[in-house]
């Protein structure tokens, strides 16, 4: 017989024996070993009639795989088949900049992240994703987010901030492969431990993280300094969180930090974490509002202020609650009119509104949009300092492509919704059950250390989070107009979204587990979907058709393009809010004049008291000049300062500023579109 020789996959050249073939057919594919010696029989014929000396041990797997195939043996082919990337793949990772997701970079820790996410997200699609889910998924009738994190991961999580000032912080969870660090004892400290918390919390999940209340949960820290004192330790927080992009592939972390602009009757009445971890009874987070205001300007004034560069920063992504008492009186109208400052000049701030009559006092925020309305035993951690919450997973809906599905008849319509729901069920499923398992087997030791003998991320409590794309799309092929052309259609909109939060409420009522019906941020799906939808004559993408440069607009957005009055868009958007409390948002893009920050205070309170909307974000387009600094409003081809060609574009991509470069196709056609007001 003739001698061929094989490279291996670990790196050693063999001789080639049937009996290896055998063998890994009855470990991996669960074949009898009979079977398995006449498949591998049949394959060293095939090597012999290559008539080669060295063969791979990929060529082997494939050429057995054929065999499989051959056979019928489809299941035994998909539990042996190879996961890889072919050479010129490899190749086109390495030397081109991938654009699925704008806040990363092309760095060497993004190389070796883009190989390891195809080969992650090929093994979760075949081994560990139902079949049918994955087949929906790869014909983007539905969006798995993050599938290079489906097996290591749960999403997005609000981090408790009063658990490690309390404790203290180690960041492997064990205190063994790094240093321990004991309850923080004064502000900068504090800062230095919660800021690696959320940087280490980011190589535990795929999405963002967020502590709530910070100026609150900092106050005791901040006892006996200077206003300059707590300035420059906020400064070192904000620049420690915007530099350090080493988060999931050479990302910057995605991070937020909820401001209070005084604490919340909730916390007044709850004992602080002092100093050290110590808490004293009767000694509450009311004894320290004075510290509480410093460290909400501090946050205000770094931000104003930009960096060296004058750039904006862009993370940790601040957001301002606005709760009743804040808009409906004066009593806050010059950290308002500051913030609106802030507005005018970057475009930062976040609003979630807690004026809103549906909202109540305790919402728990983080990310781009997600949050959480705790129940009575929510509250009790809330109040405790214990509460984790987040989200497990997230599964978009393709709902155009549901509209086109059903041939426009609105029964068939909510049977094919229904079934989607059906779909993400059974991926949610799948994602417990290999998460639980790589928990139990030690993977995630952060995640699984205890904090007064509870375990700190608690699987069974993670929601699932359901979301959708192209509302306005599914109206206009349903009806014939976009939801603000009609306001027929526009109530065609409503009623299709409160089927959404009807079978929500339905899967939660049937599973063991929380759902929450939410705007995903959509970054590439909106555009993913509208791109594998051109083959559909009906579609009704926005974009350029035939190109790359097409997308649906994303939840239940009003299209960005649509030349209406303001209000008029904000009244549409935020009738939806209330039926999406799991998370919504409205974008209002601001035009290249500089706004008034009095007409932004005015105008914030105004949406705040008068329309629904419960999170809200304005939006300045800038370019930043690489040689002279400026920034400037609009974006620009040269630098309206120094002349400089050398310019790049920055804007809010879905919930966080970034380089317009970075955008994929869809979000800069999107761009190009938004309707933009001036304020």
């Amino acid at each position: 017989m003739k001698k061929i020789y094989v490279r291996t996959s670990e790196g050693r050249i063999e001789e080639q024996e049937n009996d290896k073939i055998v063998n890994s057919l009855m470990k991996e594919a669960d074949l009898p070993k009979n079977l398995a010696r006449k498949i591998a029989s049949e394959v060293r014929e095939e090597l012999e009639n290559l008539n080669v000396e060295y063969v791979s041990g990929p060529l082997i797997r494939e050429l057995t795989n054929v065999k499989l195939l051959q056979y019928g043996l489809t299941d035994a082919r998909d539990k042996y088949t190879r996961v890889g990337l072919p050479v010129y793949d490899v190749t086109q990772l390495i030397f081109n900049m991938d654009d699925e997701n704008a806040n990363t970079y092309y760095n060497p820790g993004f190389v070796h992240k883009a190989m390891g996410d195809r080969v992650a997200k090929e093994y979760a699609l075949l081994k560990v994703i139902p079949k049918e889910a994955s087949r929906e998924h790869l014909e983007g009738k539905i969006h798995i987010h993050d599938l290079d994190y489906f097996i290591t991961r749960p999403f997005c999580f609000e981090v408790p901030a009063r658990l490690f000032l309390k404790h203290g912080v180690k960041t492997d969870g064990k205190g063994i492969s790094t240093a321990v660090a004991g309850p923080a004892k004064h502000l900068n400290s504090a800062v230095m431990q919660l800021a690696k918390v959320l940087q280490t919390s980011q190589t535990s999940f795929s999405g963002g993280q967020g502590y709530d209340f910070l100026n609150v949960i900092l106050a005791p820290y901040a006892k006996g300094l200077t206003y300059d004192e707590i300035k420059q330790i906020i400064q070192y927080f904000i620049y420690e969180l915007s530099m350090t992009n080493f988060s999931r592939g050479g990302q910057t972390a995605f991070t937020s930090v909820s401001l209070e602009f005084e604490a919340p009757d909730f916390l007044k009445k709850q004992n602080a974490v002092l100093p050290g971890g110590v808490i004293k009874e009767g000694v509450t987070y009311a004894d320290f509002e004075d510290e509480s205001k410093k460290i909400f300007n501090a946050f205000i004034d770094t931000y104003m202020e930009g960096d060296y560069n004058g750039k904006s920063f862009n993370f940790p992504k601040p957001e301002f609650k606005l709760r009743r008492n804040v808009v409906r009186s004066k009593k806050f109208d010059k950290e308002l009119l500051e913030i609106s400052k802030l507005t005018a000049k970057y475009g930062v701030p976040y609003f979630l509104n807690l004026a809103a009559p549906y909202m109540p006092d305790a919402v728990q925020s983080q990310c781009c949009r997600y949050f959480l309305i705790p129940d009575s035993k929510q509250m009790k951690q809330v109040e405790e300092g214990k509460l984790r919450f987040g989200s497990l997973q997230t599964v978009s809906i393709n709902l155009p492509r549901c509209a086109y599905e059903s041939k426009g008849n609105q029964e068939e319509l909510m049977g094919i919704i229904d079934e989607k729901f059906e779909i993400a069920k059974r991926v949610f499923d799948a994602k417990r059950k290999i998460l639980r398992k790589y928990l139990l087997n030690g993977g995630a030791p952060f995640l699984t250390q205890e904090f007064d003998g509870e375990p700190y991320f608690d699987i069974d409590t993670s929601t699932n989070t359901i979301g959708f794309v192209g509302l306005n799309e599914l109206v206009k092929y349903m009806t014939g107009y976009e939801m603000h052309e009609n306001r027929d259609a526009w109530k065609y909109g409503l009623k299709i979204l409160n089927h959404l939060k009807d079978k929500t409420f339905r899967m939660q009522k049937t599973t063991d587990s929380k759902w929450s019906l939410v705007q995903t941020p959509a970054e590439s799906a909106a555009t993913r979907f509208a791109q594998l939808d051109q083959k559909i004559k009906e579609n009704t993408a926005k974009g350029i058709r035939g190109t790359k440069n097409v997308y649906y607009t994303n939840s239940s957005h009003v299209f960005v393009g649509a030349k209406i009055p303001l209000w008029q868009r904000i009244k549409i958007e935020s009738s939806f809010h209330p039926l999406l409390m799991g998370g919504a948002i409205t974008h209002i893009f601001m035009g290249e004049k500089d706004p008034d920050p009095e007409a932004i205070r005015s105008f914030v309170k105004n949406v705040a008291q008068k329309t629904l909307c419960s999170y809200f974000s304005l939006t300045k387009d800038m370019t930043h000049c690489a040689d002279c600094g400026r920034m400037s409003n609009g974006m620009k081809n040269a630098c309206p300062g120094c002349g400089s060609k050398n310019v790049e574009w920055y804007s809010r991509v879905t919930g966080y500023l970034t380089p317009v470069k970075a955008w994929n196709a869809g979000k800069k056609a999107e761009m190009k579109d938004r309707q933009r007001y001036e304020l």
